[in-house]
């Protein structure tokens, strides 16, 4: 690989993100302190280093080396880099390749299900990359304390010789880690390198900016909320926790969620099935909660747990500009999704309500269409799946094909059937997730025999799907290995969790779509504020850019699945200053029973 460069750049940067001399705060964008690199040649041998200061980094309008087509430029989360590079004005490098993302992709491994084990997430930090790669290293270094209190501006109780000296250790490591990947080592077979340059194009380059960029948040709203928070929680319980009057309650007074006590109102509500994860915890994602939803108490459960420890520990990262920039943390999903954190859209939809964009910009959400149904029918190559997909609504089509209305205009049905075409959103997750006649019959509504006679009329009419997937899972298994169209990988180990390999081409095609959109989209000019699975965020002043963005979501779909148009519906246009109202009657519910809160303390005039 590197035989196709002439020169291999490896670089680190330490940089403050709070705190210090420029008092920062979390949401700031960083503020470079030093940068060294290791220039290497073809051969990957070092050739000279390169180190630079603060005060050298800012007088520099280029990289202290070459970023074009005969240089490749190596970093370890090298979206962190290019960050700088965006702070310092830098052109990006031509080619970069993420040893993040190569390690993420060869330690990619789903392992047996076991549900009375839990496990803790491993880390995948550059120090844990080189450990299972046996590079040593930091031997006199505490990484943890010096790379947190660099961040936070007390780099000065070290002096920077010995900042430097970290920064180093890191990028002699990271030269080590790059021979060992592209050569293999032990376990790890080489890395596919073509595949890893591709894959960065989005890891650090596009992320880097969009992470720049930041979601608008209405600060006074905000700080009230903040002010108010414990009159706000409390109201939020006494209206949305079936348990607030039982002697166990599931949140506390702090709104802190108790995992035992969850599971142990399950059990008193009777409610006969929940989703677990592989590692036999329960499986408390939106998904699950969504497929569950039809029980008395879990809509308000999942809404007051993805909102009351948002407001109570305020942990969300706003810059002094107003602007919330989490971490996007690429490739942090076995499926190859983001596993963004400190974002607004971590929380409850209600509390998406404090996005206003400036009266000059077009505030804009799009969002792919029932975007995993759409891949299936591709993957499968069902064409009764693929038909009622084009319809524009798939669970108008599901519920007239099984008898659940006759109306066959699909935005009527929409408009008036809402509850309805929730059931149907369920009888789809339901595929999904494997769940039983019986929890499926709840969901529904119908009696369990017609619940069973719905699940066997899905089989019968779309079998190619249920074929493809039964199909799907057991190559996985022989094969100890499977991969999206564009060749994320995931690696198997033992007695692996069926439904994970039944839905991975769904979600991971899904990943593939946003990556590659968010890549033209990037090279387009325009970059998104955030990007969410399975929908984008833009901030724009230009209407036609708008359009041309949903135009470059709809070329990813046709590009993810061979031509097939995934659709791309305006979820949110917000135009002079209009706030963010999602759709959802739980949300709506969420925002104006805080609003209803300000008003009764006063700190809101009524008619606010």
């Amino acid at each position: 690989m590197t035989e196709n460069f002439s020169t291999v750049v490896v670089c680190d940067t330490e940089y403050e993100t709070s705190g210090g001399e420029f008092d920062l705060r979390p949401g700031d964008p960083p503020v470079p302190l030093c940068l060294v690199a290791y220039i290497l040649d073809e051969n990957l041998n070092h050739v000279r280093t390169i180190k630079l200061w603060r005060e050298q980094l800012l007088a520099f309008k280029h990289p202290p080396f070459d970023v074009g087509p005969n240089t490749l430029f190596v970093a370890y989360s090298a979206q962190a880099e290019l960050t700088i590079f965006e702070m310092l004005g830098w052109p990006f490098p031509k080619h970069v390749y993420d040893l993040h993302t190569a390690y993420l992709a060869s330690s990619n491994v789903l392992l047996p299900y076991e549900p009375d084990v839990k496990r803790v997430k491993q880390r995948k930090r550059l120090s844990d990359a080189c450990r299972a790669y046996d590079i040593e290293g930091w031997e006199n270094i505490d990484k943890a304390q010096i790379a947190k209190d660099i961040g936070e501006g007390r780099w000065r109780d070290y002096g920077r010789t010995v900042v430097f000296d970290y920064c180093e250790e890191d990028v002699d490591k990271s030269a080590e880690l790059l021979r060992r990947q592209i050569r293999g080592f032990n376990r790890f077979p080489r890395v596919d390198t073509d595949r890893v340059i591709f894959w960065s194009e989005y890891s650090a380059k596009a992320v880097a900016r969009v992470q720049a960029q930041g979601i608008p948040i209405d600060m006074y709203i905000w700080d009230l909320i903040q002010e108010y928070r414990y009159a706000i929680i409390d109201a939020l319980q006494r209206r949305f926790d079936p348990s607030y009057n039982d002697d166990e309650l599931i949140f506390d007074a702090e709104g802190s969620f108790n995992y035992a006590r969850f599971e142990a109102w399950l059990v008193r509500s009777g409610i006969p099935f929940w989703p677990r994860l592989n590692s036999g915890q329960l499986d408390l994602d939106s998904d699950a909660f969504r497929l569950m939803s039809v029980f008395p108490g879990v809509e308000g459960i999942h809404a007051l747990r993805d909102t009351l420890g948002f407001i109570a520990k305020a942990r969300l990262p706003i810059g002094r500009d107003g602007r919330n920039r989490p971490s996007l943390f690429p490739f942090g999903t076995a499926s190859g999704r983001n596993a963004h954190a400190k974002s607004i859209f971590n929380t409850h939809a209600g509390m998406r309500s404090l996005i206003v964009f400036s009266t000059d910009k077009i505030g804009t959400y799009l969002d792919w269409r029932t975007q995993e149904v759409g891949i299936a029918a591709v993957e499968s190559g069902d064409e009764n799946l693929k038909r009622d997909y084009l319809t524009g609504d798939i669970y108008h089509a599901i519920a007239y094909r099984f008898g659940f209305t006759n109306d066959p205009d699909r935005m009527r049905w929409k408009a008036t059937q809402v509850d309805m075409r929730g059931r149907m959103k369920i009888l789809q997750l339901a595929v999904s997730y494997g769940q039983s006649v019986t929890s499926l019959a709840r969901g529904i509504n119908r009696h369990p025999v017609i619940a069973s006679g719905i699940i066997q009329k899905h089989k019968r009419f779309y079998s190619p799907f249920w074929g493809w997937r039964a199909e799907t899972i057991q190559q996985a298994m022989l094969k100890r290995r499977i991969e999206t169209s564009h060749g994320w990988p995931l690696h198997i180990s033992t007695s692996p969790n069926q439904r994970t390999l039944g839905n991975f081409k769904l979600q991971g095609g899904g990943a593939e779509m946003l990556r590659w959109a968010t890549v033209q989209l990037c090279d387009a000019g325009i970059i998104p504020c955030m990007l969410i699975h399975d929908g984008i965020l833009f901030e724009e002043s230009d209407p036609e850019k708008i359009e041309h963005a949903r135009e470059i979501m709809l070329k990813a779909g046709r590009d993810v699945c061979n031509g097939f148009e995934i659709g791309v519906d305006v979820d949110q246009r917000l135009i002079g200053g209009a706030r963010y109202c999602d759709k959802r009657p739980m949300a709506q519910k969420m925002w104006d029973t805080i609003m209803s809160v300000l008003k009764a303390v006063g700190a809101l005039p009524r008619s606010a």
